[in-house]
């Protein structure tokens, strides 16, 4: 059963509780900016690891577990990939308790069964319970070092999930119920972004949308954005939002599927057209570039979809749906 952790002191009582010797710490460059967590630390025998990039490749995920081998805790802080990275050392080194202190709002790693890598720039999806992390803990401050794009593209990736999830061939009554919720705040706070962006429900919104998609698995955005975000270089969630503010309208026009109707009611809004049209509002507000892509681009893309999440889409897409879509998600225009 997973813990929250709401304070450094109850961190370093986990820490403590663990008997752990020796911490595997997997965090990236901002780490040293973080002094109240660095203080928790003191005394302790850490081994750092900072060896993975912002999409982490499985050789680099391989070096995390030689590092673990003498370790006998992970302590993950950062934002999906470092805690996917420390994922994997989990699986590779089975009883070792992993806390993950995320440090971004919208990727929701901190809550789910999965871990994505990437072997030769080939995506690799990690399924398995046992690497879900046994403590979360949550500091909104952290998320003040996150630079404003990756702010807006993290609540994006968040926002995404909750859709998703809601639509998703394997949603659940549980996690629509995570879906609903997570979708409302984010709603709220994304409507009004900046002024109504609020850290502290941004994580546990995050976090929810996690536990959603931790049930139901995600769908069509996010089996159509990671090759985007290898292309073009756009932050994940960016990618992922840019997808679905396309299949969002899409499924409104070519479905008559009834969690559309509650993905309305979740937003505030009066029909799924509206609610539609406000996920892409938001988008073009947050001001998120669309990138120009090349017909050899959306070969490259369509070849590239995901067909296990593309199976959980409510609707069969064709090779050929698949290829107009990629041209109405990207500005093709000549």
């Amino acid at each position: 059963m997973q813990e929250i952790l709401r304070s450094y002191g109850g961190l370093r009582d986990c820490i403590n509780s663990t008997g752990a010797g020796k911490i595997l710490c997997v965090h990236g460059r901002s780490f040293e900016k973080f002094t109240e967590l660095q203080h928790v630390l003191d005394g302790l025998s850490i081994i750092h690891f900072t060896g993975f990039t912002p999409n982490p490749k499985i050789e680099d995920a391989e070096e995390a577990v030689r590092m673990c081998a003498d370790c006998d805790c992970i302590l993950a802080v950062g934002g999906g990939s470092a805690i996917d990275t420390a994922k994997y050392a989990k699986m590779k080194s089975p009883g070792i308790p992993l806390i993950a202190v995320p440090t971004t709002a919208g990727s929701g790693s901190e809550a789910t069964r999965f871990a994505v890598l990437y072997e030769d720039g080939r995506k690799l999806s990690i399924t398995d319970d046992s690497i879900i992390p046994d403590y979360v803990m949550f500091d909104p401050g952290l998320l003040k070092y996150l630079p404003e794009y990756h702010r807006k593209s993290s609540a994006l990736d968040a926002m995404s999930h909750a859709l998703e999830s809601f639509w998703s061939v394997n949603a659940t009554p549980e996690s629509r119920r995570y879906s609903r919720s997570a979708l409302s705040e984010i709603t709220r706070m994304l409507d009004a972004y900046p002024a109504s962006y609020d850290p502290a429900r941004m994580l546990e919104a995050s976090y929810t949308a996690g536990k959603a998609i931790n049930i139901s698995q995600t769908t069509a955005g996010h089996a159509m954005c990671y090759k985007i975000t290898g292309i073009f270089g756009t932050a994940h969630g960016h990618s992922a939002a840019m997808c679905n503010r396309v299949l969002f309208r899409w499924l409104c026009e070519n479905s008559g599927l009834p969690a559309l109707d509650d993905i309305a009611g979740a937003m505030g809004c009066e029909s799924k057209l509206e609610a539609a049209g406000k996920f892409a509002g938001i988008f073009s507000r947050l001001d998120m570039e669309i990138p120009k892509a090349t017909d050899a681009d959306i070969e490259a893309l369509a070849g590239s979809v995901n067909p296990e999440r593309l199976k959980n889409f409510p609707v069969r897409l064709s090779e050929a749906q698949i290829v107009e879509l990629y041209r109405e998600i990207l500005d093709t225009k000549e």
